[in-house]
């Protein structure tokens, strides 16, 4: 069981460094725009929606908070491989510093999209998947009946906006720690399992 937990982990682990590269570059998009003269358009649009987005990781805990609490945990043998494990659920805690991005970015430009295009976004061109919670890679999106000159009234003052700059870039910056948090992560597993292989 341990094992299938840890093998599911590093599944989620790894849809989320390719998730996040993809909002990370989602977000270097945006600000690319804030420097440039280029008018308001579908890619701008959903590269500033898109740099917002969040997918926490949870660590499948279940098997190992059983084993510890009922003491079974002794029954996995050495010591050298209890250690292994409790390090390798202390480094998956998602509460730790630097696993999420703020939500400064998020509440900043989704309280500027209309939530009639925000709903858009998210029927047409959804990130996960509802069901299964996996990436949908970001495929083509085609929105319908987006009035791009009164959005561009509500984008340009964006562009003068300190505030906002330096917090998008800091998103940036943050999804940047979260990828690299994400694959240390993946080798963690990786460690675990090939002790569990070694058994």
């Amino acid at each position: 069981r341990i094992q299938s937990d840890i093998e599911a982990d590093k599944r989620g682990l790894v849809q989320r460094v390719g998730f996040f590269l993809e909002i990370e570059r989602y977000s270097q998009e945006a600000l690319d725009w804030l420097d440039s003269d280029d008018p308001l358009n579908k890619e701008v649009l959903l590269a500033s929606f898109y740099a917002a987005e969040l997918w926490p990781f949870v660590s499948n805990l279940s098997t190992y908070q059983d084993l510890l609490s009922t003491g079974n945990i002794r029954l996995l043998g050495s010591i050298d491989f209890r250690t292994s494990l409790a390090a390798y659920y202390n480094k998956a805690d998602s509460s730790r510093p630097g696993w999420n991005p703020s939500q400064d970015y998020r509440q900043l430009i989704r309280g500027i999209i209309p939530t009639r295009i925000q709903a858009q976004i998210r029927a047409k061109c959804p990130t996960t998947d509802a069901f299964d919670q996996t990436s949908t890679d970001f495929p083509p999106c085609t929105l319908q009946d987006i009035d791009y000159d009164r959005l561009t009234a509500l984008f340009e003052p964006l562009r003068s906006d300190i505030v906002f700059r330096r917090t998008l870039t800091y998103r940036s910056s943050e999804l940047g720690v979260v990828t690299y948090l994400l694959r240390q992560q993946v080798v963690y597993a990786d460690e675990v399992l090939t002790q569990i292989e070694k058994r």
